[in-house]
This record gives structure tokens, sequence and C-alpha cells, in this order.
């Protein structure tokens, strides 16, 4: 337990990656929003009319805001800390446990300060009739949903991060692309089946109802733990 808690000091003395980077990305896309609702507003007026703003509530940003930085955070975290972790004494399984940890610190960060977005959003619409947390993906700002979802969404992202660094890692650079390639296939085959078949996914929706992305993120974010805990295990120094 002892090297647990020193991994995590490790991972923690980044303080602006794992800290103020994702929630200000957060942010920023907020912002972003509201810039977009302004320019809209020119046409329309503002606060935007109820057939603009009903756009919004079918607007994904949330769910491409924090991917991509987490992501990269998780594999440089793999890459950087590895060496030094295991130079003073710990094990591969302390380093992962307690980069673990780091990581649902983070991801508590970002799901308080995406609560706080929530609270003012739900109260004022950001002034412009604007939607990026209360859409109805989220169950229309479900506090609850939303918090899941962000916490879930920021640790699959960190876990898989650390999957890419762990290969890089055991295996090098071919095999990271050939990972990275492989994922991309794989989201792109998911695309294709809900395209197919989409008389079945709607189905599943509607019986899943508002848990359908938690749910989906819960079980993407345990198979990347399990994966990167598993590369980590080969990971060379």
């Amino acid at each position: 337990m002892q090297y647990v808690r020193r991994n995590l000091a490790l991972y923690l003395t980044n303080r602006v990656n794992s800290f103020v980077i994702a929630p200000a990305i957060l942010l920023m896309v907020a912002v972003i929003m509201i810039i977009i609702a302004l320019i809209i507003g020119i046409r329309t007026g503002l606060p935007l009319p109820p057939e603009v703003s009903d756009g919004f509530k079918y607007n994904q940003a949330i769910f491409w805001a924090i991917p991509g930085f987490l992501i990269s955070h998780g594999a440089l975290t793999a890459n950087r800390g590895f060496a030094g972790s295991l130079a003073f004494g710990s094990t591969r399984h302390n380093f992962w446990a307690g980069t673990a940890l780091g990581f649902v610190i983070t991801s508590l960060v970002v799901v308080a300060v995406g609560l706080v977005l929530l609270a003012i959003e739900s109260a004022t619409g950001y002034g412009v009739g604007v939607s990026y947390l209360t859409v109805t993906a989220m169950d229309n700002g479900n506090p609850l949903i939303v918090a899941i979802s962000l916490f879930l969404m920021c640790l699959m992202s960190l876990f898989a991060g650390m999957g890419f660094g762990g290969i890089y890692r055991a295996a090098g650079v071919i095999w990271t692309v050939v990972s990275v390639v492989a994922v991309v296939l794989l989201l792109l085959g998911l695309i294709a089946a809900v395209v197919a078949w989409p008389d079945f996914w709607v189905d599943l929706v509607g019986e899943l109802g508002r848990w359908t992305i938690p749910l989906g993120l819960a079980i993407v974010t345990v198979i990347a733990a399990i994966a990167s805990r598993t590369v980590v295990r080969f990971a060379e120094i």
C-alpha cells in the first residue's frame, strides 16, 4: 500500500494536467457554445427562440470535449512515470493501482466543475438559451446522469490512454499505432452496426432509457481498465 500511495503522489505532482486542463477544456467548450449561440442570435434574437434552442438539446459537444486530452494525459502518465516508479522499487501492479487512484481524483474534479456548469446552465441557459450539459443524451440535465457520465467518460479516456502508453512501453511504436488503428476500426464497425440495424439499437435505448449512456460508458471503462492493467504488466523500463 505504501508504494501505491507513492505512485498516487507521483501522479499528483503534475497538477496542471491532473487538475486544471480537463476542467478548463470543459469551461472553454461551454464558452464556445455561448459564442455560437450569440452568432445565431444575430439573426434570431436572444435568448434563442424555442425552435432554435431545442436544436441544442441534441448537442454532442460534451462527448468530444474532454476525451482527447485525457487519452493523451493517460498515455503520457504511463510513459513518464513508469520508469521512475519502478526504479524506486515499485511494482507494475502498484504503479497501475496508484495511477488509477489518481485517475479517479482527476475524474472527480471534472465532475465537480461539470455540476457547477450544470447548475448555471439549468438556471440561466447561460443567458442565451443554449444546451451543453442539459442535452437529451444526459437526460436533459439530470444531475445524477451527468455526474456518472462525466466520471466514467474521464476514467474511460484515462485508462485508454494508459493502455496505449503501456503498449508503447511493452511493444514499441508500431504496435501502438496498430492498436490505435484497431480501436478506430472497432468504433467504425460499431457505427456501421448502428446504421445496419437501427431498430435493434432504438429498442435497446428504449429499454435502457436514461441509463443508456452511463451503462455504455461503464462497459467501455471496465474494458479499458482491464486492458491498461494487462499491458502495464508487460511494459518495459
